[in-house]
């Protein structure tokens, strides 16, 4: 099937699962008492503020065996039903909500005019007719919605039409083709927008209209089965996900680490969530004070908002990567722009129809008083407005929260949000950490609540951390010029950029994954499924394209005996050798989690033996030693690596791994792990028995948010790549720490996420900065004493 087709289905099953649910909940909250009225209201607005995540990570766990047996192709088919029923569970206090609006205006005369009405007849005569227009809006809209999602079908390795988007552009970066491929997404949200464009919403009332009491008996037998199911749906969509995420032991073990170690990433969402909400709502009250409508401008941001965030990413690309505009790529401020246009219709259009319900009695009485129009509007209009226009902001503030698609292909350097590190970590499939994060970002969705139930004085709190985000986070770093730059460094003299940002030769889209020949050409691979050459004065040399990427990219590079280029493709499950010119010799490696199989594979090293340590994460965490490849006179190989040893399990403990993401070889031969997620280092023999580790959670020196790649020079000196610190820690063979170079930002010698490293012959060092799309070499200081590269032995 293709992307549209799947979307097509995805869509419409979710909105029918969506419908059906809202409308069994909607039945059971009519017939309950004005308490249980109640907390039906906060059970469903739960629901919709869930972090989508959270409610991925859960189904990603129950369904991990099924993928592992399935395969990603059968996966990507047989898994379309569980999409649909995940979105459905997400979205379907939309048309409960709706339904349960109008139903709540419905008067008890109504029913005392209608003598015989009872079970059926009431739902056909009473119910539909009031409710049908706002429960199908709302149905249109799930479907709108759940078409356009991106991050859970992409989780899930469904392939839906935002994912094939996603993945198209960043191999492309072809604004043009994306919109073309995604316009039938944009006529959804033209479609809906036209449906509800003269539908009547009204926001469910507690006391209004006829009580519990009343419908029950009008409902009868009806009503015992709608609570039944409605019990079904919140353990489904709201019980379930929360169930896993606080009985799993892994949640609160990797609590504290992944606190530690993303500390600035939710600084960073709370600050902007809020900024974002409270701008929205001041901007929404001045245009609805001001008198004029503007319906045609709010009907534009409502489609603005319906378009798929990975759509309207897509199209910023170009506009930000222009120089003029890069003080205010590099800075919050994109985010403030970018996701203000994006949620702007729904603080507007529910700040209006607050207007809308305002009596203006009191602010005239008040104005012949004597009272001043903003004294008046105070004391009057704004406390009339306040509950629906603060519920508007407190939407936004959630939807900022738990935003990837939007911002994903924009974020400024040093600036990752909680969510899209969630959504990375997720995409890899670390439920533990996930979870853990995920706590972390429900605590930061409750902080407006605690800032409200300490005063009355929570919108000016709100303002007032909003301004402190601005001073603090708003501006950029000062743009030094030039592509080489001078660092204060005990062992690199300058950075030099090699790159930016395109698809052209020598440009990069996300660099993930390095390696140095033996003459000291850089090769290097990116998200675009490209392998790149440079020359070492980094020029550009050549490109070859891997030939299947529509599983994913190549992630690990390294050398073999015979200087040839490794290239790992993790959801291939195997390794290939090129040659200087891109030309395949060889290729190894099958699907499995067997002693010799893969589950996605990410480092390769080769010691002065000749053997090959593989590293592999998700259902296995391990460690694979293989024996030495073995090439003929023509070429071609006579004998495959052969399994030899393994090591490592999941877990936290040492010798267990949590995303052993690089590897390294120290002068010994011992195997030096990036225990990424665990955030440490841990050393080994090579026969896998447990020599050190050293590092922990932290910004601190000597500790690490997310190590990435290691390698290590003949001396034992350690280099470490920090993902989520965005810097080069070098350690000494005693695990000492000497210097830390670098940091957040987009100038020269400071990085963003950095994914992986390479060393020369001459000790100079290649960072992959993966979110300035750039490869950064770090020239190895003049007096510096290095001895020369170990070369390979060849075995036998």
């Amino acid at each position: 099937m293709t992307p549209l087709w799947n979307t097509l289905w995805v869509a419409g099953g979710a909105a029918v699962l969506a419908g059906a649910m809202g409308w069994c909940f909607a039945l059971a909250w009519l017939g309950a008492s004005t308490g249980w009225r109640r907390l039906g209201l906060i059970l469903a607005g739960a629901t919709l503020a869930l972090p989508p995540f959270l409610v991925a990570n859960c189904w990603l766990e129950v369904s991990s065996g099924w993928r592992l047996t399935w395969g990603a192709e059968h996966s990507a088919v047989a898994l379309l039903p569980l999409t649909a029923v995940v979105l459905g569970a997400m979205h379907w206090p939309i048309p409960a909500l709706l339904a349960m609006g109008l139903w709540s205006r419905v008067e008890r005369s109504t029913l005392e005019a209608m003598p015989g009405l009872h079970s059926w007849r009431v739902m056909r005569e009473v119910l539909w007719p009031a409710a049908a227009g706002g429960w199908s809006a709302g149905v249109a809209l799930c479907f709108s919605l759940a078409a356009a999602n991106f991050a859970i079908p992409t989780l899930l390795q469904v392939r839906v039409l935002p994912e094939s988007l996603w993945v198209r552009f960043n191999t492309q970066l072809d604004v043009g083709a994306a919109w073309a491929a995604g316009f039938p997404l944009v006529v959804m949200g033209v479609a809906v927008l036209a449906l509800v464009r003269r539908r009547r919403f009204v926001w469910p009332a507690l006391a209004a209209g006829a009580h519990g009491g009343v419908w029950r008996r009008a409902l009868g037998s009806l009503w015992i089965p709608a609570s039944a199911g409605s019990l079904l749906v919140l353990a489904l969509s709201l019980g379930f996900p929360l169930g896993r995420l606080l009985g799993s032991g892994p949640t609160w073990t990797e609590l504290i680490p992944a606190v530690r170690a993303g500390a600035s990433a939710a600084w960073t969402s709370a600050s902007v969530a809020m900024a974002v909400a409270v701008g929205l709502l001041t901007l929404s009250l001045a245009a609805v004070g001001s008198g004029h409508r503007l319906t045609p401008l709010r009907w534009l941001a409502w489609l603005w908002f319906l378009t798929p965030g990975i759509l309207t990413s897509c199209l910023w690309v170009p506009i930000l990567a222009r120089p003029a505009a890069r003080a205010f790529s590099d800075s919050t401020a994109v985010y403030w722009w970018v996701l203000g246009a994006r949620y702007a219709a729904l603080v507007w259009s529910l700040v209006l129809a607050a207007s809308d319900r305002v009596d203006p009695a009191g602010s005239d009485a008040l104005r012949v008083g004597g009272a001043g129009r903003i004294r008046a509007w105070g004391l009057s209009t704004w406390p009339q407005m306040r509950g629906l226009s603060l519920a508007g902001a407190y939407t936004v503030y959630l939807l900022v929260l738990w935003d990837v698609e939007t911002v994903i292909l924009i974020l400024p350097p040093g600036l990752e949000t909680l969510s899209v590190r969630v959504f990375n970590l997720l995409h890899y499939g670390h439920a533990g950490q996930v979870n853990a994060l995920c706590v972390v970002l429900l605590g930061l969705a409750l902080l407006p609540l605690g800032i409200w139930t300490v005063g009355r004085s929570w919108l000016g709190r709100w303002a007032g951390l909003a301004m402190g985000a601005v001073m603090l986070a708003g501006c950029a770093e000062e743009e030094t010029g030039g592509r080489r730059v001078s660092l204060e460094s005990r062992w690199f003299s300058q950075a030099e950029i090699i790159g930016s940002r395109g698809v052209a030769p020598g440009q990069f889209n996300k660099p993930r994954s390095l390696v140095c020949d033996r003459e000291d050409n850089l090769y290097v691979a990116d998200v675009t499924g490209r392998i790149q050459k440079f020359d070492p004065q980094g020029r550009f040399v050549l490109q070859w394209q891997m030939p299947q990427t529509d599983l994913g990219k190549p992630k690990g590079m390294g050398l073999d005996p015979d200087g040839r280029v490794l290239v790992i493709e993790p959801h291939y499950m195997r390794v290939n050798h090129f040659d200087g010119e891109g030309h395949l010799l060889a290729q190894w490696g099958k699907k499995g989690t067997n002693s010799g199989s893969f589950i996605l594979p990410r480092a390769v090293v080769v010691n002065s033996r000749g053997e090959y340590f593989l590293s592999e994460y998700t259902v296995v965490d391990r460690v694979q030693r293989f024996s030495p490849i073995r090439f003929g006179s023509n070429g071609t190989p006579e004998e495959l690596p052969r399994f030899e040893t393994a090591w490592g399990e999941p877990g936290m403990e040492r010798g267990r791994f949590n995303r052993a993401e690089g590897l390294g070889i120290g002068p010994d031969d011992a195997v030096y792990v990036a225990d990424s997620c665990n955030h440490r280092i841990q050393v080994f023999d090579r026969d896998g028995g447990f020599l050190r580790e050293h590092g922990s959670a932290g910004s601190a020196p000597g500790q690490f948010s997310y190590p990435y790649d290691i390698r290590v020079d003949a001396h034992g000196n350690q280099f470490i790549c920090e993902f989520g610190n965005s810097r080069i820690t070098i350690l000494d063979a005693q695990d000492r720490v000497i210097e830390v170079i670098g940091g957040p930002g987009a100038t020269p010698g400071r990085f963003s996420n950095p994914w992986s490293i390479a060393m020369d012959s001459r000790g100079n060092l290649y960072v992959a900065d993966s979110q300035n799309h750039r490869v950064q070499k770090l020239i190895r200081r003049a007096g510096v004493a290095i001895r020369p590269v170990t070369r390979y032995n060849r075995p036998g």
